[in-house]
């Protein structure tokens, strides 16, 4: 779908990684969660739990915290390893008048089918297909639908 991360469109999995800096007497935390591409999750992964290494030490709870972290981002990781890669020339989705063209006529099937329970995913690839379109901006056009319906709701 779309990474959360550098808002490509590639495939992407749920992952969520801790850091940790011991500071002594304090601790300074970090996480990175949302759904990500094999490239930003192995950043992610590598930026993190380095920093864990060599700075997650440094305090009582750091102690016990940080071998925490190491273990989970090296599991969530591994979990990872077997995503298909980031397409060459993967780029953001871009939802221009030609692609709401498209869309516009499966609208009112788009949102029969997502109140009616069936999982996004399914319904974006199928929807894509049928408009000629990406799942990303199936997604993009679901999500400006959503955010105009609320305004005008709250205007009202």
């Amino acid at each position: 779908m779309i990474c959360q991360a550098c808002g490509v469109e590639a495939p992407t999995k749920k992952v969520t990684f801790y850091q940790n800096i011991g500071a002594l007497v304090m601790r300074f935390s970090k996480t990175a969660d949302g759904r990500m591409c094999k490239r930003c999750i192995h950043s992610t992964f590598w930026k993190f739990t380095l920093t864990n290494l060599t700075l997650g030490w440094w305090g009582a709870i750091s102690m016990i915290v940080t071998p925490v972290y190491t273990i989970n981002n090296v599991v969530r990781y591994l979990m990872c390893l077997g995503m298909e890669c980031v397409p060459a020339g993967a780029a953001e989705p871009q939802l221009t008048d030609d692609v709401v063209a498209r869309l516009q006529p499966v609208t009112q099937q788009l949102f029969d089918r997502l109140n009616g329970g069936e999982d996004f995913e399914r319904v974006a690839d199928s929807v894509a297909l049928n408009a000629g379109v990406t799942k990303g901006q199936v997604a993009l056009y679901a999500h400006a639908l959503l955010m105009a319906s609320q305004d005008d709701a709250a205007s009202t």
